[in-house]
């Protein structure tokens, strides 16, 4: 009896450690911004165990397989309303394990560490637990025609994101 609540405490201490940590106020200018998300080991664990899988520890995707590298390319998202939507509602981010804080967390990651002059232009707004869980709920029915439209108004804009051949890959 004496070890179950040992091991209860233990439990709860831990869920009150990462409720701390989700709490913690984030740096305000971009550099702070940049080097926290880098320095970062628990959201650096949760890009490789949630991510790092299809884009790989090194974000560049595997093109032939229709994963687009998020290298100089994410941060473009990051700039539009519906980009961001983008990036929290793919199913990789959407349908992760990860709660609406962690995954935040996870996309301020991918931008700081593929895309750090987001961060060093100072006009990058964080990813909260708040606009994960305003869009996390709506599932894409077609990812590569949300991506299209994206992608159609990136170009306008004269950017230019990796590309994503999702339902070509492989031909």
């Amino acid at each position: 009896m004496k070890a179950l609540i040992l091991v209860l405490l233990g439990c709860v201490s831990v869920l009150g450690m990462k409720a701390a940590e989700a709490k913690r106020p984030l740096p305000t200018d971009g550099n702070t911004q940049l080097s926290y998300f880098l320095n970062s080991e628990r959201v650096y664990k949760d890009y490789m165990l949630q991510c790092a899988g299809c884009h790989r520890y090194d974000g560049q995707g595997v093109e032939s397989r229709g994963i687009p590298s998020f290298v100089d390319s994410i941060g473009l998202f990051s700039r539009m309303v519906d980009g961001r939507a983008y990036m929290i509602r793919v199913p990789g981010s959407a349908q992760s394990q990860l709660n609406n804080d962690e995954l935040a967390m996870v996309l301020n990651y991918i931008v700081a560490r593929f895309s750090p002059e987001e961060f060093e232009r100072n006009g990058f707004r964080l990813f909260s637990a708040a606009e994960v869980g305003a869009s996390r709920p709506y599932r894409f029915d077609d990812v590569a025609a949300a991506r299209k439209t994206l992608e159609m108004q990136m170009e306008e804009k004269g950017w230019l994101p990796a590309p994503y051949l999702f339902g070509q890959a492989g031909r």
